[in-house]
């Protein structure tokens, strides 16, 4: 064996390491992708991956174009079913593959090798941890790419000098990472990578060698069959459950994304009603079901939430979780109700403190359906909210302190946005302060909320809200503070790009303001004292910028007024509209504390 087949068997046993993709396929049912003689249809890897994903829901493939990658590029629209999004930065168009993934069902994205896919990380990561099914496109080193620079020294494009470097980091943030070395392997990676995405909803990798492009592979003929699979247990777990609920005085549900991520939103809704049992959801989950929903305790963010839902949830004292990815705000919930609570989440449920067991969502959701059920009225009475309008819902928190500084506050924008939510807008928090007001507002039925509460990264909602745009359905609007709008703000190019009608709200208070409030809340007891030097934002001209960008409809706010106008305005514009709310310094929502 030469050493030149030995770094790409090296490649090869990096894709096929990936553990968690066995785990995947268990079960499922692939079609297979065989010709059956000489005259059987065929197509190139790129069109493959396309039809693929076509077939699967994704109709768009973001990007940013590099040589590695450009025949996917070239392939892409005409009767493939999948046309091209071109945005201006690697890391946005991970964003909106992922935006367009949470609510598409699959998302997929395209850069170049190394430079490229490195700046996707942050994103795919985040779409890891809160349950988003990307698939990242990737053309790898040729075999002689691979020789020249281990005889010779000779870095191959954008190579980091190591094998495979890539695909090593990838793995850790995806639920399948495969290589395509020849066109022979492509059916069987590509549908393992896909089949994977749609099961674990998570991110896969798939990447393709440069010299496998346009070679010709068997066209795909039957779609897959995905269709997570039920253990065989669910009905006795249901059983248990429902016993448990009925043994309890203040039984609760919490409802998470995974409901939402596996198209289970209805059933779970019907559930609930017909439990007739206090629900909340946690944040990423908010407006999964619908929050007119008899029995709405409002969203549980952990600690500094409402004194009601932390009574609903923390007091109840039999806790049904479903699908819920929690982070670092759930640990006291998690520590202190081990004892009381079910988790039914990333293929297991765990019953109080007994080990977990194999079980799908799915499937035990169908059978507590089933078992015989009578509600108890006075449940629902003892937690149900004064009402549902932004106010109501945050009667219980300790008001904010009026601070004498020009601006709004941040209680003030999301009132604002909530009061003109409809059916048909989607609101998008990104990771500021205006994320503990944002769990408040009124969504309208199902799926008009979008966030990152676990991975918090900032500038995830502008980028986000491209994807959302492009995918349809409801109209985006994206709250972003200022500092993560510096992160992402070139995304304000793929609005006009794309002739999409989102909006985007920067909050500008020259702060990053939730780092301040970790890392030293004095701050905002007083309008005298300076932030740490190094959360400062520089002051940009952000209305100036977004019409540079090709936003035409740019506009500022400073008063409750302005704004509410410059909001109505915004959503009576057919093209994308882009507004900066002058935000008080040293503001803070209403329930959370300066020292």
């Amino acid at each position: 064996m030469t050493e030149d087949e030995i770094s790409r068997r090296r490649l090869m046993q990096l894709s096929a390491s990936s553990v968690m993709a066995q785990r995947v396929l268990a079960g499922a049912t692939i079609a297979a992708v065989a010709a059956t003689d000489a005259e059987a249809a065929t197509t190139t890897v790129e069109g493959y991956i396309l039809t693929r994903l076509a077939q699967n829901g994704c109709a768009k493939l973001f990007g940013v174009a590099g040589a590695t990658c450009s025949p996917i590029f070239d392939a892409a629209g005409g009767a493939t079913g999948v046309s091209l999004s071109v945005t201006s930065s690697d890391l946005g168009s991970g964003y909106a593959a992922d935006g367009y993934a949470r609510v598409r069902g699959l998302g997929a994205v395209a850069v170049t090798y190394g430079v490229g896919t490195m700046s996707l990380l942050t994103a795919i990561a985040g779409a890891y941890a809160e349950r988003s099914a990307v698939v990242v496109i990737n053309g790898g080193p040729t075999g002689d790419d691979l020789r020249l620079q281990r005889d010779y020294g000779t870095l191959y494009s954008h190579s980091t000098g190591k094998t495979g470097s890539d695909m090593v980091m990838f793995r850790e943030i995806t639920a399948y990472a495969g290589r395509i070395e020849r066109a022979s392997d492509a059916p069987r990676i590509i549908d393992e990578a896909i089949t994977a995405a749609k099961m674990k909803q998570r991110p896969v990798y798939i990447e393709v060698a440069k010299s496998a492009w346009r070679q010709t592979c068997p066209a795909p003929v039957e779609s897959l069959s995905i269709a997570p699979p039920a253990f065989g247990t669910e009905d006795q777990i249901a059983g248990e459950i429902a016993d448990m609920l009925r043994r309890a005085k203040k039984p609760a549900i919490l409802v998470g994304i995974e409901v939402q991520r596996y198209g289970l939103a209805e059933q779970t809704e019907a559930l609930i009603k017909r439990l007739g049992i206090p629900w909340s959801s946690t944040l990423l989950a908010k407006a999964v079901i619908s929050e007119q929903t008899p029995g709405f305790a409002g969203v549980y963010g952990g600690e500094n939430s409402s004194q009601q839902v932390i009574r609903t949830v923390e007091g109840a004292d039999a806790l049904l979780t479903l699908g819920c990815v929690f982070g670092r705000q759930y640990r006291r919930l998690a520590v202190n109700s081990r004892g009381k609570m079910v988790s039914v989440y990333d293929g297991s449920v765990r019953v109080k403190s007994a080990a977990a067991k194999p079980a799908s969502l799915s499937a035990l959701v169908a059978a507590l359906a089933k078992k015989p059920w009578t509600a108890n009225p006075a449940w629902i009475a003892a937690a149900k909210l004064p009402g549902l309008s932004f106010d109501e819902r945050r009667s219980g928190l300790a008001p904010a302190a009026v601070r004498a500084e020009a601006g709004l506050t941040y209680d003030e924008v999301m009132r604002t946005v909530s009061g003109v939510l409809d059916d048909k807008l989607i609101v998008i928090t990104d990771t500021s302060l205006s994320m503990y007001p944002g769990s408040d507002i009124n969504v309208i039925g199902r799926g008009g909320f979008m966030c990152d509460a676990v991975w918090q990264a900032i500038g995830f909602s502008v980028g986000a809200a491209v994807g959302v745009a492009v995918a349809g359905g409801r109209r985006p609007i994206a709250i972003c503070g200022d500092g993560g709008f510096q992160m992402t703000a070139q995304c304000l190019s793929s609005f006009a790009r794309e002739k999409t009608n989102a909006i985007a709200i920067v909050l500008d208070n020259g702060v990053q303001g939730i780092e301040q409030w970790i890392l030293g809340r004095g701050y905002f007891a007083n309008t005298t004292t300076k932030p740490k030097a190094y959360l400062e934002v520089d002051r940009w001209d952000y209305v100036g910028l977004a019409r540079s960008l090709g936003v035409s409809f740019a506009r500022s706010a400073a008063t409750p007024d302005e704004f509410r106008q410059a909001l109505a305005d915004a959503k009576a514009n057919t093209g994308p509209s882009f507004i900066v709310a002058a935000i008080k310094p040293h503001d803070l929502p209403a329930g959370l504390p300066s020292a």
